[in-house]
This record gives structure tokens, sequence and C-alpha cells, in this order.
């Protein structure tokens, strides 16, 4: 079961990993960017590795290293959802309007920023 305040340390630091938000956005951007159904969006992600246990930094580090877009289109999509005829770009092409829906997401549903560097 994902959940909030997570703290990983290593030599560079510490990370806040606050999955259960993390997860709820990507739930949240795939109803808003796909047209899902919350239902659809949530079974998606739990059986996603977005999901699944972390128990360091480097687990938590891959998955901030991508847009929470990228996997919401990742796990929809599939890998490479961006190349053929899908139609996809492979990040969102109004970032300022990317970036205002995210905002907007966490806020309706009080999440919090799924990953804090210190």
């Amino acid at each position: 079961m994902a959940r909030d305040g997570l703290v990983f340390k290593d030599e560079d630091g510490q990370v806040i990993f606050n999955q259960y938000s993390f997860c709820e956005l990507v739930k949240h951007l795939l109803v808003e960017l796909v047209g899902i159904s919350y239902e659809e969006a949530s079974q998606i992600v739990e059986r996603s590795p977005l999901a699944a246990p972390v128990d360091n930094v480097m687990g938590v580090a891959i998955f901030s290293h991508e847009l929470t877009y990228y996997w919401a289109m990742f796990f929809y999509y599939g890998n490479g959802y961006w190349l053929g005829d899908k139609g996809i770009p492979a990040q969102p092409e109004d970032m300022d309007a990317y970036e205002t829906l995210e905002n907007k997401i966490m806020e309706k549903y009080h999440l919090k920023e799924p990953f804090i560097w210190t």
C-alpha cells in the first residue's frame, strides 16, 4: 500500500517520497489526459511498479527522473508511446498548461509534492 512521508537517505542527502500522492497524481492525469474512469486508472496504477514498495533513494530517483505525465502515458499506452501513429507526444506540448493541470489536481485532492529532495 502506497503512503506518503517515506524518507530515504544516502551519502548525498535525503528524499521524502510521497508515494501515495504520486500514484494519485498519475491516476488523475490518466483521467484528465486519456479520458478513462478513475476506477480504470486506479487498476492501471495499482498493477504497476509505481505502487510497489520502494526501499531506497535509487528507487525513488527512477520515478522522479521523468515527468509524472510520462508515467501516466507509459502505463496506459506502453513503451514508446510517442512513436508511431498514436499521436501521443513524448512530453506535454504546452508545459505551462500541464503544470497548471498538475497543480489543480494536487490542490483539489490535497496531494503532497511527490518528491522532496534535501
